[in-house]
């Protein structure tokens, strides 16, 4: 017991050296320290490797399954999709401007021929007319020709007019015009073919093609069709000559007409992809992977890796992923702070205490992963800092925080969304369950709640699995039973020790600080009954003030009770404590008098501090008289004084004057119990008890000893009615026994 005393006097002087910054050069280092931390401890392995192999190596020894895992299978799945994507319909889709381009082949082919046969035809003839050499070397159309009275006209005579090297010249520029694949023997007999030969030729290619493009045409199915047209030209009833000219110039010009929509096609692949599932592979715990002798296989390589028994190099992608989810999660913790709450962000030490609680977890939740068992992977106590926080600080922090705990696990556990939910929900039983603490008890119940809560919520996120397994879901929901018992010890263990490193005030401190035991207030009792007692009035007034006007009631309570422990250095120097006796200000000047008065709140400050109060109740301390004059021995010192140097800032207390409503609530209250106890009136006269409280208030309203304490006028009229209602009640007219009712119930008491 006197090592954990001592223990926490030390956390009290480590604050008080290392944790009283204000700069925010300390809030970047704090910040920085913790991201490196957390950063370090998602990288950091914790579990020792087992082993290291290979693919085709043989095991040298049996090894189990130590926990039970359930992840993707890759492979697998890869195919599957694989498959998916190869499976999936082409779509097609019908240009429709093939046939024309096709037919423009076969016109620009006829039309060619005709051209240039003619002109090499008439050409020759003119050449022979004509007698000079200007005309040898000018290429003259036929249609300029004068006395050409059959243009356009091509038959028997004129093909036997040209001559071998005509012919084999015309071919030439029909390649280098047309560009088609039809060889030289069909273009030879198709030059020599007369007009109406060619045009009928002409149509009835026209025909094979435009019957063959009704139908749909694949790139694919290009020779076939080709084939079919080659077929349907040798059936034709017409010379060989020209049913080979035929199939040779509609396999040359034929085109496919359907053409491949890729976007449309790659949105099919995509869709037949999606409609895959994920092949989910469970190893059991103790399920054999591999057996001593059996050669190891990729698949055996995995399920090592999953359950983190494989050696592997170093995964620098795995560790720059967790170090940006950290910076990340970092920053957007802090930019809340700084801009939702403002008062957290620049309070160094709420700051700081944040921190290390979301160090803890995350530290602990790393610790637990060394266990390979479902038991423990529901006991990361983020409740704790849930719960912790609520009462320190406040539900809103607490809310943020265990979300942000929550993410930051979620690398830990491999992504595991049963983790990330139950360490959330956790967390918010927590701090639904000490939104009012009055006891330490209470977060005891608060970790009992999330151990109930979290045997339902196990258990329902077991049962949405497939194939279920009853042992791992009773050791899960085991897992979350204990989690609960773990964060109530955790939680009442440290919450003593964090209010004294960080200088805050819990409920929960601020209830024994109320508990009349305490050694300070013992100490009062004995040394300064009357004070003690004046003190106990100023907490009942103060608390119900504070209350109706939506104050802290608990700390306003707890404050009062010490506000003038100061008083126990020379208590007989104060009325409350003299009794009627002998006094010894009769014997002083008032400016030392004043000066005996003044000092018990420095006195105060001094004996708070040697008995490790909250700072906040130094704070009301220090703040409970104000500014205010002691008007008394002001006065006493101006019928004394004969010079007229008397100042009133000596008989002024130091202040400061109240900084919080509470604060003030206790300096009216002070000063209400004082005058009315003072007061030498009817005190069963209700309205005349209310008129007294009000020129009281009025009073400090006006010497301006309200200003900073953000009590309103609404407020002030709230907190007069509190004090009437508490005051009529201790003064409240008793009923006069008869005698006789007297005189039996003290017989009664001498029978009993």
């Amino acid at each position: 017991m006197k090592f954990m005393k001592k223990l926490r006097v030390t956390l009290r002087k480590w604050r008080r050296e290392y944790l009283d910054f204000s700069s925010n050069s300390y809030k970047v280092i704090w910040a920085v320290i913790f991201f490196l931390l957390i950063a370090l401890t998602l990288n950091l392995d914790l579990i020792p490797n087992q082993v290291d192999l290979r693919a085709g190596q043989v095991s040298q020894n049996d090894i189990t399954a130590p926990r039970t895992i359930t992840f993707i299978d890759e492979s697998r799945t890869s195919e599957l999709r694989q498959r998916a994507a190869d499976t999936a319909p082409r779509v097609y889709e019908e240009d429709s401007t093939v046939e024309e381009e096709v037919l423009n082949k076969v016109n620009a082919l006829f039309d060619t021929i005709k051209s240039e046969r003619e002109f090499f035809y008439f050409n020759k003839i003119n050449l022979s007319e004509s007698e000079t050499d200007e005309q040898n070397d000018s290429r003259v159309e036929p249609d300029q020709k004068q006395g050409n009275t059959e243009k356009n006209v091509f038959g028997q005579n004129e093909i036997d007019n040209l001559n071998e090297d005509e012919i084999n010249e015309i071919i030439k520029l029909i390649n280098s015009e047309i560009d088609l694949e039809i060889s030289d023997q069909n273009l030879a007999n198709l030059i020599k073919l007369t007009d109406s030969e060619l045009s009928e030729l002409r149509e009835r290619a026209t025909n094979l093609i435009q019957s063959k493009l009704q139908s749909r045409i694949l790139p694919s199915d290009l020779t076939s069709a080709r084939e079919d047209l080659r077929q349907s030209a040798m059936e034709l009833d017409i010379s060989r000559e020209k049913r080979l000219i035929l199939a040779d110039l509609t396999e040359s010009v034929i085109a496919a007409n359907m053409f491949l929509n890729q976007e449309a096609t790659a949105n099919r692949r995509e869709e037949a992809i999606a409609e895959v599932e994920a092949v989910e592979k469970t190893v059991r715990q103790g399920e054999m992977i591999v057996r001593k002798g059996d050669v190891v296989t990729e698949a055996d390589i995995e399920i090592l890796e999953r359950l983190g028994l494989q050696k592997s190099g170093i995964n620098y992608y795995n560790i720059s992923g967790r170090i940006l989810i950290s910076l990340i999660l970092v920053l957007l913790l802090g930019f809340y702070f700084y801009k939702y709450q403002p008062d957290i962000w620049d309070d160094n030490s709420k700051l700081l205490l944040i921190e290390l609680l979301i160090f803890i977890v995350v530290v602990l939740a790393k610790i637990l992963t060394l266990f390979h068992n479902p038991f423990v992977d529901y006991m990361v106590p983020t409740a704790m800092a849930s719960i912790l926080l609520t009462i320190l600080i406040g539900s809103d922090t607490a809310l943020i925080t265990t979300l942000f705990i929550s993410l930051l696990i979620a690398p830990i556990y491999d992504m595991n969304f049963n983790i990330v939910l139950t360490s959330f929900l956790a967390g918010l039983i927590g701090i639904f369950s000490v939104s009012k603490v009055k006891a330490r008890g209470d977060i005891i119940r608060a970790g009992l709640n999330v151990s109930f809560i979290l045997v339902f919520l196990i258990g329902g996120l077991s049962l949405l699995k497939q194939n279920q397994d009853w042992s791992n879901l009773i050791w899960s929901v085991g897992g979350g039973i204990i989690n609960g018992l773990l964060v109530g010890v955790l939680a009442n263990g440290l919450l003593p020790y964090l209010e004294d490193l960080f200088n805050m005030t819990s409920s929960v401190k601020l209830l024994e600080l109320s508990n009349p035991s305490q050694p300070i207030l013992k100490r009062m009792l004995v040394e300064a009954p009357g004070t003690y007692h004046h003190s106990i009035i100023v907490g009942n007034l103060a608390e119900t003030a504070a209350e109706d006007v939506g104050a802290d009631s608990l700390l306003a309570r707890a404050a009062a009770y010490y506000h003038d422990i100061g008083k126990l250095k020379r208590p007989y120097f104060f009325s409350d404590n003299q009794f009627g006796g002998e006094n010894p200000h009769d014997k002083t000047s008032p400016n030392l008098s004043a000066l005996i008065i003044k000092s018990h709140v420095k006195d105060g400050v001094e004996l708070a501090g040697e008995n490790g109060l909250p700072s906040k109740i130094t704070d009301i301390i220090k703040q409970h008289h104000g500014t205010n004059l002691i008007s008394y021995f002001y006065q006493q010192a101006l019928q004394d004084n004969k010079h007229d140097d008397i100042e009133k800032k000596d008989f002024r207390y130091d202040g400061p004057k109240p900084q919080s409503r509470e604060a003030a609530i206790i300096m009216l209250a002070d000063i209400t119990e004082a005058a009315i106890r003072s007061k030498n009136f009817n005190k069963n006269n209700h309205d005349r008890i209310e008129g007294f409280v009000r020129g009281l208030v009025k009073d400090k309203l006006i010497e301006n000893q309200l200003d900073q304490s953000n009590l309103t006028l609404s407020d002030l009229d709230t907190i007069v009615k509190s004090f009437v209602k508490v005051l009529t009640g201790i003064y409240h007219q008793r009923v006069e026994y008869p005698e006789k009712l007297l005189k039996e119930m003290k017989g009664g008491n001498k029978s009993d």
